[in-house]
């Protein structure tokens, strides 16, 4: 055989595949560190910053975080000479009137949030931070365990991660075989390649400010198009100008009762900024040549100084993703506002992600199916799943001969209507719980279908373990 099909459980036996829920299904994931900019003049920031640390990072992704989970932008704001670098130009006055002007209207708007963070430069803000605290070396150093003290580095994490062989993945061994070196290389590329760093920026606003600013912005739109107008319209009506609409009190009442829908409440606002680690044939070669050490290493102190000193390890940006989500008004209990916030914040959070895995293929999650008839997986609307949304159904192999992974593409699924909502929600509450739907005629809709995972249609012919990734 020139490849051997590997069930994602890798030691785990068929029927134990097809009983356990995926959590118990070993698979390759991407690696997380999840950090937040820390804005002490955002207003409920101690009860935002205190929801996003304690939130679990998806379970998609291994937990890769690092010490440090969140960073004063302050601290690394750009100067003079680096915007200019970046390209930055000297505005018009009338540009920057005009910009003056807008920002002040949007800080009315989100409480004077936009002022606190130049969003601007902040991926470059964000790069700064990583590059001055030696994020991606750290990144890398976790990977192998490194032993701060000694310096010393081993395979015990790659193995676990990977289903490898920690032993067969030893680094003197494996400079002495091809099969060996394409094992590494294959680590290289699944796991450590794979590790990102999301940083989010959080804003809390009020639903009435940020409907009242958006009104004024088409406010002032139209009034900019009203001379225009005014004169298509002009003749038509009796002294010219645009005609008069009676409003009767049932138009205002409709009005009234939609403006108080749409205002009443807060969101949280989040913008999520992905940075992935540079991990290259060149980058993999000078630290398997030059800085790899274990206990046995002569000139192992040496190596720790130039691990300890090297700049090897950088981060590059991808993209961003922006989200939102709703602060609950209606809960079965009564619950403070921390409380609330605290839900609204880790949706927030949950929803940017998906944004991110949506619209970058890097970032794409893969996930094992939970079962093959009917074709069910444990992902839902916190993933941003949406009926009629396509996956590719993967089978993981193993080619023999080069002793690399690789996935075969084994068909494709859609969502069904029947989606699980995995969204965080208090303990006692559906997520993101508010009062029950209504009809025409106010009466209550039938509660929702509460589904335990999400229905996929498209073939008989798949199995739980199987892996799906999202597609166009």
């Amino acid at each position: 055989m020139k490849q051997l099909v590997l069930f994602v459980a890798l030691a785990v036996t068929t029927s134990a595949i097809a009983q356990n829920a995926p959590a118990a299904i070993k698979y390759r994931r991407s690696s997380l560190h999840s950090i937040m900019v820390d804005d002490a003049k955002l207003p409920n920031a101690k009860v935002i910053k205190e929801a996003f640390t304690k939130q679990p990072l998806p379970d998609k992704y291994n937990d890769h975080s690092l010490a440090s989970r969140s960073f004063a932008p302050d601290k690394y704001a750009l100067t003079a000479a680096e915007k200019t670098a970046l390209g930055a130009k000297t505005e018009s006055k009338a540009a920057g009137k005009m910009k003056g002007a807008a920002k002040g209207a949007a800080a009315g708007a989100t409480g004077g949030l936009v002022d606190t963070t130049d969003a601007k430069y902040l991926p470059q803000v964000i790069e700064k931070y990583l590059v001055a605290n030696n994020v991606g070396r750290d990144m890398v150093a976790k990977w192998f365990n490194r032993d701060a003290a000694t310096g010393a580095f081993n395979m015990n994490l790659i193995g676990e991660r990977g289903s490898y062989d920690a032993s067969a993945l030893d680094i003197n061994k494996a400079k002495g075989s091809v099969r060996g070196m394409a094992s590494l290389a294959d680590a290289g590329v699944e796991l450590i390649g794979n590790s990102f760093v999301v940083v989010t920026r959080f804003n809390f606003v009020s639903k009435k400010e940020l409907y009242d600013a958006a009104q004024a912005a088409l406010a002032l739109a139209a009034s900019a198009a009203g001379g225009a107008a005014g004169g298509k319209l002009k003749g038509k009506v009796p002294g010219g100008g645009v005609p008069n609409i009676p409003v009767t009190p049932e138009m205002q009442a409709a009005k009234d009762a939609a403006y108080k829908k749409a205002t009443e409440g807060h969101i949280v606002q989040c913008t999520s900024y992905l940075f992935q680690l540079v991990w290259n044939d060149s980058v993999e070669a000078v630290f398997y040549n030059d800085l790899w050490m274990d206990a046995t290493t002569a000139d192992g102190a040496k190596r720790k100084k130039a691990f300890d000193d090297s700049k090897l390890f950088t981060m590059k940006y991808i993209g961003d993703g922006k989200a939102l989500a709703n602060v609950p008004l209606s809960l079965k209990k009564k619950r403070t506002d921390e409380e609330l916030i605290a839900v609204a914040t880790q949706n927030a959070s949950d929803a940017s992600i998906a944004k991110l895995q949506r619209d970058y293929e890097v970032f794409k999650t893969k996930t094992p199916l939970f079962s093959g008839n009917p074709i069910t997986a444990k992902i839902g609307l916190k993933e941003g799943l949406e009926s009629g949304d396509k996956f590719e159904v993967l089978e993981q192999t193993l080619d023999e001969k080069t002793g690399k992974t690789k996935y075969v593409s084994k068909g494709k699924i859609k969502v069904t209507d029947a989606i699980w909502d995995n969204r965080f929600a208090l303990e006692g509450e559906a997520p993101e719980a508010e009062a029950p739907a209504l009809d025409k005629d106010g009466k209550p809709l039938p509660p929702k279908p509460v589904y335990t995972e999400t229905t996929f249609k498209g073939g008989s012919k798949f199995y739980s373990g199987m892996l799906i990734r999202q597609i166009k």
